[in-house]
């Protein structure tokens, strides 16, 4: 299949899945692409005006250099009036309309909070199938934005040079989740200098999930500076990561929060604590979620 048709299938799907969410046809899909995943998934997580987008922009131009293809989820605020994306994928994005390997799908944020959508899963189980990267942009709605690390294989926290000391990023809590930290604007010097600094400075106070090495560096996306810096260790993570088997053991905590996320919603947490024994799957976990729920079904009947 060549790229323009996968572009036009993969938004068939998307659009499929949004619209019939929660039956069983729309389960075995999601099952089907969960287990053909291929793409390091990477978020980007960051306060509003930091960056992210023109990070993202950089970086995807330096993907598709490698002829790497490239998706991008973009979770914007939600519009009061119809409910969908506010911003839209075309007002931040500057991407080739020609180049077929390249897809943005824009997703409203709605009523979640942590800064992704509850659809945000179940793009990421397909689109991670159909590209060699995933990036997944959360809303920008400030520091509470940790739930991309329920859904992401690496980070990225981008913070804006002079914005704060580090102590109100360990107050907020997001600090507690990146793998990698990026000043961005680093073409500010002396501001992008200090805050680098300063968080160098308390990197001993920096939890690093598995051992991994938390990187803090200074990047700019209008300078090009640090973007080939950050691909290289993006791509150092994604070895380390598939080499210690430490994906397989992600992946499968991500799967298993998303099924417990989705059972408290319908029953609540009193419910869930009766059901948590059966929470036990080896795969297709979209599936098993459909089960789970039409047993609490009918024992509730």
């Amino acid at each position: 299949m060549n790229s323009l048709k996968k572009k036009v299938e993969l938004s068939k799907i998307l659009e499929s899945i949004e619209i019939n969410k929660d039956t069983p046809k729309i389960n075995n899909l999601l099952d089907k692409y969960h287990a053909k995943a291929k793409a390091h998934v990477i978020g980007i997580t960051g306060p509003p005006g930091v960056g992210k987008s023109s990070l993202i922009n950089a970086l995807i131009k330096i993907i598709r250099r490698d002829n790497f293809s490239v998706g991008v989820i973009a979770v914007d605020p939600s519009s009061r009036k119809s409910g969908g994306a506010l911003l839209g994928d075309r007002a931040r994005f500057s991407v080739d309309p020609k180049d077929y390997n390249i897809f943005i799908r824009s997703l409203a944020a709605k009523d979640s909070l942590g800064g992704i959508s509850e659809m945000t899963y179940p793009c990421i189980s397909v689109m991670r199938s159909f590209f060699d990267i995933l990036i997944v942009e959360t809303v920008g709605v400030g520091q509470s934005e940790i739930s991309i690390e329920d859904v992401a294989d690496s980070i990225i926290f981008c913070v804006q040079p002079g914005s704060g000391d580090t102590l109100q990023f360990m107050k907020s809590g997001i600090i507690e989740i990146p793998d990698i930290i990026c000043v961005t604007k680093s073409d500010l010097m002396e501001l992008s200098n200090n805050t680098l600094s300063d968080l160098k400075s308390s990197s001993k106070y920096l939890n690093s999930l598995y051992d991994w090495p938390i990187e803090i560096m200074s990047v700019s996306a209008e300078s090009q500076i640090g973007i080939k810096e950050l691909y290289a260790i993006l791509q150092k993570r994604w070895k380390w990561l598939v080499d210690n088997n430490i994906l397989k053991k992600k992946r499968y905590y991500q799967d298993k929060l998303w099924i417990e996320k989705k059972i408290k919603e319908k029953i609540g947490e009193f419910g869930f604590k009766l059901v948590k024994e059966m929470l036990v799957f080896n795969s297709q976990p979209y599936k098993f979620y459909y089960k789970i729920v039409n047993k609490i079904k009918v024992d509730l009947i």
